[in-house]
């Protein structure tokens, strides 16, 4: 973690991010949840697709003779006018081997063709990512296909029987009849597939069973799985924009002018906080405690990653980024502790020793925090959790390739306009008189053109040396800017990723296993004492001993299921928020173009004022010895 805050070297070797995407992917999850699998190729069965789904699934199943066999799958998707080698690759991800293609195979490959229509990876993997998100697919002229097979196959077809609808598609409402293709076509033919970046959607039946009781807290969360298809669930985090804006800082750290301590001193650092209208005084281990604490008092949440000790000279910008980190979430903003350690000017050392400290988990009201969102919907999305692990993991790697990047191209600035200085410095006449050996008036004798030439290049070399302070520049904007932005969402990563370990540690899976097969023990042992005529008091005892055992093994079991329910709730709600970070890419992404707009701008402008000047050298050879 600590290349967070200490320089990636853009000159060394790259460092692999991949290594976490290989973790064991065997604990998340429920106990008996489906398999990698299963669950990325059932990710779209709970969500409201929109109707291009259900008439290209018809328009596909008349062209494969009543099913979809590959060879209709390819020519559906041959509207999507994709390169033939991508529409290979989509086939060969939803192809589970069979001789036919389910309709949720099916949705999956059209899901796949509309991420790789807006460039986006096509893969089970990119489904489950953006399953609620998904981008329409777009098939233009697909009414020809379903024209195509009517004509094909109308002959044959009973009067009045319609071969565009299965008898078992769950996603076409209508029921089968002789205006069924007429009407799909002309859906099909009126349907806007995008508009305004908006999307009609369908709402389809479940074709899953119904799911397990909900949890006993919060039962207005018992809608099953038909309920929840037919709607899209927005979680309920903070909406708060400031926790967004990574750009904006709250807090301003500098070094203090005294050092701390009478033997053993340490360094001290200003914190200033604009939203509070507070000046303390904190050392190193100061921050290093509220961390701490964080991480103790909220342990299911993301939390910024402080810089470590051992890295000193990019400590006071690690410590800033860290320190607006924890403004910018409002629950934290609230924290009493977090109150105090930015307005209290006392010694932290003195506040933590007086004050009565809060150090328990907190506690998650499972109806508070979920609202309406039924518990199938984040059953559904914490069976995917390492589906998730490993998507967290390819970002990691995928924004410190950029911002090596981004390191590499300021380094490359910078020696750019050493090297244009050097060149400009080459150029400049000295204006200091000649000295002559033999004392000849003759070499002190300067043409007009040689006059002329001096002072243009004079002039050249003013310009040039401006585009040098111009690379030079632009090369310490991208190093504190640009890459400094994705240093920060950089940040959210790790810490999504830090909050999944922790997840994963203190997943309750196989204590509750443990304590329901030991329950189970003892209330077969129990039955069978019950079982057996009343005897001494020995039989008594032990049916005493049993009926102890179980009470004490449901309250276990109890505590269990609400324990691993919080982090299955905590998962589904900051993996919502850490979705929404992703909408600082638009400010990082103008900030960083309008930069190189602006620099090419003006370094176009020095560089036409070099031209005017080159082109003003003199040119005759014969002026330079007349």
């Amino acid at each position: 973690m600590s290349d967070l805050y200490d320089i990636l070297d853009p000159w060394g070797p790259p460092v692999s991010g991949t290594a976490n995407a290989s973790a064991p992917a065997s604990t998340g999850g429920l106990l008996g949840a489906p398999t990698l699998e299963d669950s990325s190729r059932r990710c779209l069965d709970q969500v409201a697709l929109p109707a291009v789904y259900a008439v290209a699934y018809s328009a596909a199943r008349k062209a494969g003779g009543g099913q979809v066999t590959r060879d209709a799958l390819q020519r559906t998707l041959a509207f999507s006018n994709l390169p033939r080698h991508i529409v290979g690759q989509i086939i060969l991800a939803a192809d589970t081997g069979a001789d036919s293609l389910t309709q949720r195979d099916f949705n999956l490959a059209l899901a796949m063709t509309a991420l790789a229509q807006k460039n986006m990876s096509p893969s089970l993997e990119s489904v489950m990512f953006h399953k609620d998100d998904l981008p329409v697919p777009e098939l233009s002229g697909i009414e020809t296909l379903i024209s195509s097979s009517n004509g094909q196959s109308r002959s044959s077809m009973p009067q009045g029987a319609s071969g565009l609808e299965a008898p078992d598609d769950p996603w076409l409402s209508a029921a089968p009849g002789a205006g069924a293709v007429a009407s799909s076509t002309a859906a099909l033919e009126s349907m806007s597939l995008e508009t305004n970046g908006a999307r009609a959607v369908s709402q389809p039946v479940s074709t899953q069973p119904e799911a397990a009781g909900p949890p006993k807290e919060g039962q207005q969360r018992a809608a099953g799985r038909d309920s929840t298809a037919s709607q899209t669930y927005v979680p309920r985090i903070s909406m708060d924009e400031m926790q967004w804006q990574l750009d904006k800082e709250d807090v301003s750290i500098s070094e203090a002018a005294e050092k701390g301590g009478i033997v053993f001193k340490h360094t001290n650092y200003e914190v200033n906080t604009r939203s509070f209208s507070s000046m303390v005084v904190r050392r190193y281990r100061d921050f290093d405690w509220i961390s701490n604490y964080l991480i103790t008092r909220y342990p299911y949440r993301m939390h910024s990653n402080i810089p470590p000790k051992g890295f000193p000279d990019n400590r006071i910008k690690g410590l800033t980024r860290f320190a607006s980190a924890i403004l910018r979430i409002p629950f934290l903003r609230r924290d009493a502790l977090v109150i105090q350690f930015f307005t209290n000017t006392d010694e932290f050392a003195h506040v933590l020793k007086v004050g009565n400290l809060d150090m328990e988990p907190e506690e998650i009201d499972l109806d508070e925090e979920l609202g309406s969102t039924p518990w199938p919907e984040v059953e559904q999305t914490y069976a995917a959790f390492d589906d998730f692990y490993m998507q967290v993991a390819r970002d990691e790697e995928r924004y410190r390739t950029q911002i090596t990047a981004l390191e590499k191209i300021a380094r490359y600035k910078q020696a750019i306009g050493d090297e244009l200085n050097a060149y400009s410095d080459t150029m400049r006449v000295i204006n200091a008189p000649r000295e002559s050996i033999s004392g000849s008036r003759k070499f002190h004798t300067q043409s007009a053109a040689k006059r002329a030439l001096d002072s243009n290049l004079n002039e050249l070399s003013m310009s040039l040396s401006d585009a040098s302070l111009l690379e030079k520049a632009h090369g310490e904007v991208i190093k504190t800017i640009s890459a400094e932005y994705l240093r920060r969402i950089y940040d959210v990563v790790i810490s999504m990723k830090l909050m999944m370990d922790r997840m994963r540690r203190m997943e309750k899976s196989k204590d509750i296993q443990r304590v329901r097969e030991r329950s189970d023990a003892n209330r077969k042992s129990l039955a069978q004492l019950n079982g057996e005529q009343p005897g001494a008091d020995a039989d008594r005892a032990s049916i005493d001993r049993f009926e102890r055992l179980v009470r004490d093994d449901t309250a276990e079991l109890q505590r269990l299921e609400h324990e691993q329910r919080c982090i299955e709730a905590r998962f589904y709600l900051e993996l919502a928020r850490y979705k929404c970070y992703e909408c600082f890419l638009q400010t990082h992404y103008h900030g960083y173009i309008e930069e190189q707009i602006k620099h090419h701008t003006m370094a176009l402008n020095a560089w036409k004022q070099a031209l005017s000047a080159a082109d003003d050298l003199p040119t005759d050879p014969l002026g330079f010895i007349s």
